[in-house]
C-alpha cells in the first residue's frame, strides 16, 4: 500500500465524503481508520471512535488477508444499522459475523450466524455466498493487458481496484461498485451514467464538439426548482392540488409500494384529461401511531414532480401498529398545515389510504384501542370544508374495518365525498377516475370571484434580514441595507391576478397618495393589495399618461419596496430588543412587500409595488402621523425613537397605521430615500417636539438616550426639573387586546396569532418546526454538497440551488471564466487553471478530473499536464507521453 506515503493527501471522510470535488484520495481500504491521527491532530480515540494506528500498525493490517476488499478493521461491529454517520463498512455479510464470538462473549446458541472470529473462516463462507462464476476480486490483477478473468467476464468494465478497496479516486473512469452487489445488475446496464466523462462530445449534427453534462450519479440526491417548472406550465387557473394521506404501518405494506409505483403515471393520465394549463401540486402525509414516537408522521410539501413524492414514499419504512387505530387525526393536521394554494378557485384533492379506522370508540367497534376517548375526526375534516369551496375527499377502501368511519367522513364532507373497495390492480384506475370527477364537478361550482387582469409577471422579494448595523462612523445604515437586499433578494415568475375594480377602503386604510387594488400572487400563495399612485390613474383614464409619468411612478414604486424592507428590518430588531430586555411591549411587524415586473401592463404600468394583503378583521388604525399627532390611548413613539438611534441618528420612521399590530405605509425621513412623506431634518424635529417630548420606561430600559430636541422642549415646560424621574407610564399593554395580536412570518409571510410565550418572534409555528430539519443539496454551480431545510426553503417560494458560498461570491452569475474544452462557465470555487508551454487555460471540474484519468496509450502513464489535448485527443483519450519518440 503506497497510501502511508501521501498520508496527508488522504480525505478524512472516505468513502462518506459527499464533496463531488473533493481532490484528495479515498481508498475504501482505510474505513474505519482515523485519518486525523494518521496526520497528527486527533488525540481522542474515545471521541471518536475510530481506530488510531500507527503508519505501522495500519501497515501490518492491510498485509492481511482481504474479503472483496474489505478488512478486518473496515467492518463496523456497533450494531449502528448503517448509520449515515457511521464511517465504517456495512457488507450484507457482515449481518451473520457474530460480534460476541470476536468478543470472545459467545455461547453459540443463537442459530443463523457465523460463530468463529477466524478471518480465513470469514473469508470462506463469503467466498461461498458472494461469487460469480466462481471468482472473487482478489485473485484479479491490475494489468490492462492482462487476459486474466478480469477481462473474461467483463468485470473490467468495472474499477478492479474499487473492488480490492485500493481505488484513490472519488470520481473514477470506471464505475464503483460494492462486489456483493453485482448479482442485482444484469447485465451491467448503464455503466455510462455512473463515470466520469469528457466535459465534451462530438455531435454529428453539427459536426463539431458540443459541451456533455456529466450523469455521475451521486451520493446526494439534487433537487430541481419544482417551483419554477409550475410557473411554465400555468397559463390560467384554476390549481388542483393533491395531497395522499398514506397509512404507513406494516399490514400496508403492499398498498406502500403500490402508490409509489403509481403517482407518476396517475397525474401524467390525469393532466391528459384536464385543461392543458392546469397547474398541478402533489404533497404526501406519510402517518403511523403514537406508539411510533413523536417523529410518527412525516410529510413532503407540495411539489410539481411526482417522482419526487414516489421517492418520499420510498423511504418510509412500514413498520410498527401495536393497536388496529392509527392517528389519522394527527396526518390531517399535519395535511393542513401544509401551504396548500389561498386562491379559492383551486381544486383541494385529498387521498386518504389505509387499512384501519383512526382512534375513537365512534369510529370502529374494535375491542382494544389505545385512545378510545378520541372523537375529533369530524372537526378535523371540517376544517377542509371551510377552508374550500372545491374540497373534494376520496376514500381507498382496503377492508371492512373502516365502514364506521367511512360513513363519518361522509357525513361531513356529503357530495364531494368518495369511497370505493380497490384492489391492487384497480388502484390506478380508481384514483384517476376520482380525480377526473372530483376535477368536472369543481367546474361546475360558481366562480367566487373574477380577476379581469392575469399578467405573468417577475417578483421581486427578500429573504429574512437580520440587524447588523453597528453605529459604525463614516458608514451609513442606508448603504448596509441596501448592500444587504442585493444579497438576500429574490427574483422568480409567478402568474399575478388582479381585480380590475378598486378595493373598496376608508381613506385612511388607502392613504392620501394611492388607489389599492387587489390581487393574487401564484406562485407566492398570497393576496396582495397593489398600490398605484392616484394622479397615475387620472391620467391613465384620461389617456394623458406619458413615458415621463411612468419612469416617475416607477421610481415611487421602488421607493416604497425599499421603504417598506426598512421598516420591516428596524420593527423586528425592535421586538428583539424588547425581548432580550425583557420589556412589557406590543411586537410590531410590517406587511411584506413585493416588486413585481409585469408582462401586460394594469394601468399603464408594468412595475407595481404591492404588500401582502393584512387579513385580519379589526379597523385601522392611525397611531401617529408625519406631523404632531399621537394616539394618546396607545403610545406607540418609543418604536420610532428606536429607529433614529440604531441607525445612528441617519432616518427615524413616522406615520405609524395599521390593524393591530401589522403596520403599513411608513414615513421615513432622511436624507438618503426621497418620496413625498420624507420631511427630512424638520420630520425628526417635529416628531420629538410633538409626538415623543418625553421618553417612556421603553425608552430607558433599551437604553435609548434624550435628544436635544427633547432636551431643549422640556425646559419650556413650566415646573419641569431635571432630577426628577418625568418616565410616562408605558400604555403599550394596557389599552390594546393582546389576545388579538398578529405576527408575520419573516419566511413564508404568514399572519398568524401571536403567542406571548413563544420566544420566537419572527416565524411562524410551521417554519419554526422545519428550519431544523435539514437535507443535503449539491450546489447547481459547484456541486458542492450543502444542507438546507427543504420544506422550509419551499414555503418561502423558492428552491435554494447554490451554497452559500456560490451566493456570496456571485460565482453563479460570472460569465468571464470559461472551460478551455466545453466553453462552460465555470464556477470560481472550482475553477482549474492549467499552464501548458507557459500558457494559463482555465478548465472545469469535470475536465480536470478526466484530465488527471487519462493514460499514455504506449506506457500507460499519467497525464502530467505538459502537453496541450487538442478537443479530438482529449475526447478520444488519444494521449502520448512521448516514450515512443524515446524508444525509437
Amino acid at each position: 500500500m503506497d497510501f502511508l506515503d501521501d498520508i496527508q493527501k488522504l480525505c478524512h471522510d472516505l468513502h462518506k465524503c459527499q464533496i463531488q470535488n473533493c481532490e484528495k484520495l479515498h481508498p475504501k481500504c482505510f474505513s474505519g481508520v482515523c485519518i486525523g491521527f494518521l496526520q497528527g491532530m486527533c488525540q481522542q480515540q474515545d471521541y471518536c471512535g475510530l481506530y488510531h494506528f500507527s503508519p505501522d500498525e495500519l501497515q501490518e493490517q492491510l498485509e492481511k488477508k482481504s474479503i472483496n476488499g474489505i478488512y478486518p478493521c473496515n467492518l463496523c461491529y456497533k450494531n449502528c444499522n448503517n448509520d449515515q454517520n457511521c464511517k465504517y463498512l456495512h457488507p450484507p455479510w457482515l449481518q451473520y459475523i457474530c460480534v460476541n464470538c470476536k468478543n470472545k462473549k459467545c455461547d453459540k446458541k443463537k442459530e443463523g450466524l457465523w460463530h468463529t472470529n477466524r478471518w480465513d473462516e470469514i473469508q470462506k463462507k463469503v467466498y461461498e455466498l458472494y461469487n460469480i462464476n466462481k471468482l472473487n476480486p482478489e485473485i484479479f490483477c491490475k494489468e490492462v493487458e492482462c487476459q486474466c478473468d478480469a477481462k473474461k467476464y467483463n468485470f473490467h468494465k468495472y474499477c478492479i481496484k474499487y473492488f480490492q478497496g485500493t481505488c484513490p479516486y472519488h470520481r473514477c473512469q470506471k464505475p464503483h461498485k460494492n462486489w456483493e452487489d453485482l448479482k442485482d445488475i444484469g447485465n451491467f446496464q448503464n455503466l455510462q451514467d455512473e463515470v466520469i466523462k469528457p466535459c465534451i462530445k462530438f455531435d454529428q449534427k453539427v459536426n463539431k464538439f458540443v459541451s456533455q453534462p456529466q450523469t455521475l450519479q451521486c451520493n446526494v440526491f439534487m433537487q430541481k426548482n419544482q417551483l419554477k417548472l409550475m410557473i411554465n406550465q400555468i397559463q390560467q387557473r384554476p390549481q388542483v392540488d393533491i395531497i395522499f394521506i398514506l397509512d404507513c404501518t406494516k399490514s400496508m405494506d403492499k398498498w406502500i409500494e403500490v402508490s409509489r409505483k403509481n403517482i407518476t403515471s396517475i397525474i401524467t393520465e390525469f393532466k391528459k384529461k384536464v385543461q392543458i394549463d392546469t397547474a398541478i401540486r402533489m404533497a404526501a402525509v406519510c402517518y403511523k401511531d403514537f406508539s411510533e414516537g413523536p417523529n410518527h408522521i412525516k410529510y413532503h410539501n407540495f411539489t410539481v414532480r411526482p417522482e419526487e413524492i414516489e421517492k418520499f414514499i420510498s423511504s418510509i419504512k412500514a413498520e410498527g401498529g401495536d393497536d388496529i387505530p392509527e392517528d389519522l387525526q394527527g396526518a390531517l393536521d399535519v395535511a393542513y398545515k401544509l401551504n396548500i394554494c389561498k386562491d379559492p378557485e383551486s381544486l383541494l384533492q385529498l387521498f386518504i389510504i389505509t387499512d384501519a379506522p383512526c382512534h375513537g370508540r365512534k369510529y370502529h367497534k374494535l375491542v382494544y384501542d389505545s385512545n378510545l376517548n378520541a372523537q375529533d375526526l369530524e372537526e378535523k375534516l371540517q376544517k377542509f370544508v371551510e377552508l374550500k369551496q372545491r374540497f373534494f375527499l376520496s376514500f381507498l377502501q382496503i377492508n371492512e374495518q373502516t365502514q364506521i368511519m367511512e360513513k363519518v367522513m361522509q357525513s361531513v364532507v356529503q357530495k364531494n365525498y368518495q369511497s370505493a373497495k380497490i384492489a391492487d390492480k384497480q388502484f390506478s384506475d380508481y384514483i384517476l377516475f376520482s380525480l377526473s370527477s372530483t376535477y368536472c364537478k369543481s367546474q361546475s361550482i360558481t366562480n367566487i370571484k373574477e380577476y379581469q387582469h392575469i399578467s405573468q409577471a417577475q417578483f421581486r422579494k427578500q429573504k429574512q434580514m437580520h440587524y447588523a448595523y453597528h453605529n459604525r462612523q463614516n458608514n451609513k445604515y442606508y448603504d448596509q441595507i441596501i448592500e444587504q437586499i442585493k444579497q438576500t433578494q429574490k427574483k422568480c415568475q409567478t402568474l399575478l391576478f388582479i381585480e380590475n375594480d378598486e378595493l373598496q377602503l376608508k381613506q385612511k386604510e388607502k392613504g392620501q397618495a394611492a388607489e389599492v387594488f387587489k390581487g393574487f400572487d401564484q406562485k407566492n400563495n398570497v393576496y396582495v393589495v397593489i398600490k398605484i399612485p392616484r394622479w397615475i390613474l387620472k391620467k391613465y383614464n384620461s389617456q394623458t399618461l406619458t413615458d415621463d409619468d411612468i419612469d416617475e411612478a416607477n421610481k415611487i414604486a421602488d421607493i416604497k419596496y425599499k421603504q417598506q424592507l426598512i421598516a420591516k428590518q428596524l420593527s423586528n430588531h425592535f421586538n428583539y430588543c424588547c425581548k432580550q430586555q425583557k420589556v412589557q411591549f406590543i411586537p410590531l411587524y410590517y406587511a411584506t412587500p413585493y416588486l413585481y415586473e409585469l408582462e401586460k401592463p394594469f394601468k399603464g404600468l408594468k412595475l407595481l409595488y404591492a404588500e401582502s394583503y393584512i387579513d385580519i378583521n379589526e379597523p385601522w388604525k392611525k397611531y401617529t402621523n408625519n406631523a404632531d399627532y399621537r394616539d394618546e390611548e396607545i403610545n406607540l413613539t418609543a418604536f420610532s425613537h428606536f429607529t433614529y438611534q440604531y441607525t445612528n441618528f441617519q432616518m427615524i420612521i413616522t406615520d405609524l397605521q395599521g390593524k393591530i399590530n401589522i403596520l403599513s405605509d411608513p414615513a421615513i425621513h432622511t436624507q438618503d430615500l426621497m418620496d413625498s412623506t420624507n420631511q427630512q431634518d424638520d420630520g425628526c424635529r417635529k416628531f420629538f417636539l410633538n409626538q415623543h417630548p418625553e421618553c417612556s420606561n421603553i425608552c430607558k430600559k433599551l437604553g435609548l438616550g434624550q435628544t436635544i430636541i427633547q432636551t431643549k422642549s422640556l425646559t419650556f415646560i413650566e415646573g419641569y426639573n431635571s432630577e426628577v424621574d418625568t418616565q410616562v407610564e408605558d400604555v403599550f399593554g394596557n389599552k390594546i387586546n393582546r389576545e388579538k395580536l398578529f405576527k408575520v412570518c419573516n419566511n413564508c409571510n404568514a399572519l398568524e396569532k401571536f403567542d406571548e410565550a413563544s420566544n420566537n418572534y419572527e416565524l411562524c409555528e410551521y417554519c419554526q418546526e422545519q428550519q431544523y430539519e435539514k437535507q443535503s443539496m449539491n450546489c447547481k454551480c459547484c456541486n458542492a454538497t450543502f444542507s438546507m431545510s427543504y420544506n422550509f426553503e419551499q414555503r418561502f417560494g423558492t428552491t435554494v440551488q447554490y451554497c452559500q458560498e456560490c451566493q456570496n461570491n456571485y460565482c453563479h452569475q460570472t460569465l468571464e471564466k470559461r472551460c478551455y474544452y466545453c466553453g462552460k462557465r465555470i464556477c470560481l470555487q472550482t475553477i482549474k487553471e492549467i499552464i501548458v508551454n507557459k500558457q494559463k487555460l482555465d478548465i472545469c471540474i469535470d475536465a480536470f478530473f478526466f484530465l488527471r484519468q487519462i493514460k499514455c496509450k504506449n506506457c500507460h502513464s499519467n497525464y502530467n499536464f505538459d502537453t496541450l489535448l487538442s478537443q479530438e485527443d482529449y475526447y478520444g483519450n488519444n494521449y502520448n507521453c512521448g516514450c515512443n519518440k524515446i524508444n525509437k
